[in-house]
């Protein structure tokens, strides 16, 4: 289904290039970019959430002990398809356009990472694992471009940018001083942030247009909290704090309303 969706829109595009590359023909009405519209995108996600230890140790006394150091700290780039509809508002005076546009896309980008051992110094093996997960997005955003020609615009775009992530770690094995297990931390949160980016769109007509658009979108870290712990303590100080930004480029397909 996805990799329809994708070709779908992928096939729409690159057909209507030739078709709009030299205009409106003679005699035809200039396309009007004014009016409200929706449709579909679909593309490729690309992110970064990589985590940042944020304590070494506990201080004492603690039934967990001191940490001890980290063998090295794992990079996560999650990746993957993503894929929705948005709905919008355009304005155009001249060869200038501005307006407004929301979108919300499902997100299946996921990374993990195993090291072992994790921590060093313990006195025994140890595992760890980190994994980050997106599972949708929302932006609302304005828009505003020039239109290079009647039926090409060139635009900018900017705004919020709401995401839901999933973050995990855990160490399997000799994680502290004194005592063997599992240690969990993990995180299911929504986010928000800001996002930028821009695009090329052509009209194909009085009421189609299509576009290739970019967005880079930036959250706010995570601090997952510790789940489980293989002995009773006190409350353990969050061990890691997981950074969050997305990339992304998609293909979309718009009707157009009569203004």
């Amino acid at each position: 289904m996805r990799k329809t969706l994708l070709a779908s829109v992928s096939v729409a595009v690159l057909c209507s290039a030739t078709a709009v590359a030299a205009g409106p023909g003679p005699g035809a009405p200039l396309p009007t970019w004014t009016g409200f519209y929706f449709g579909v995108n679909a593309g490729y996600a690309w992110g970064n959430s990589d985590p940042s230890l944020i304590v070494n140790s506990s201080p004492p006394p603690s039934p967990i002990g001191p940490l001890g150091t980290i063998s090295a700290t794992p990079s996560l780039h999650p990746r993957g398809f993503i894929g929705g509809g948005q709905a919008g508002y355009n304005w155009q005076s001249g060869q200038w356009l501005i307006g407004g546009e929301v979108d919300i896309s499902g997100i299946s980008a996921k990374a993990d990472a195993t090291l072992s051992p994790f921590f060093t110094g313990k006195g025994g093996q140890n595992t760890g694992t980190m994994s980050s997960q997106y599972d949708w997005l929302f932006t609302a955003r304005a828009r505003g471009g020039f239109l290079v020609a009647p039926n090409w615009l060139l635009y900018v775009t900017g705004g919020l940018a709401v995401t839901h992530v999933n973050d995990m770690f855990t160490c399997t094995g000799r994680c502290g001083s004194g005592f063997s297990g599992i240690i969990t931390s993990s995180d299911s949160t929504t986010l928000a942030g800001a996002t930028i980016g821009g695009g090329v769109e052509a009209m194909l007509g009085q009421n189609w247009s299509a576009r290739v658009e970019y967005l880079h979108a930036s959250f706010k870290d995570t601090t997952p909290a510790t789940t489980s712990f293989p002995i009773p303590t006190p409350p353990i100080p969050n061990l890691y704090s997981f950074h969050h930004e997305l990339d992304i480029v998609r293909l979309a397909l718009n009707f157009k309303f009569a203004p």
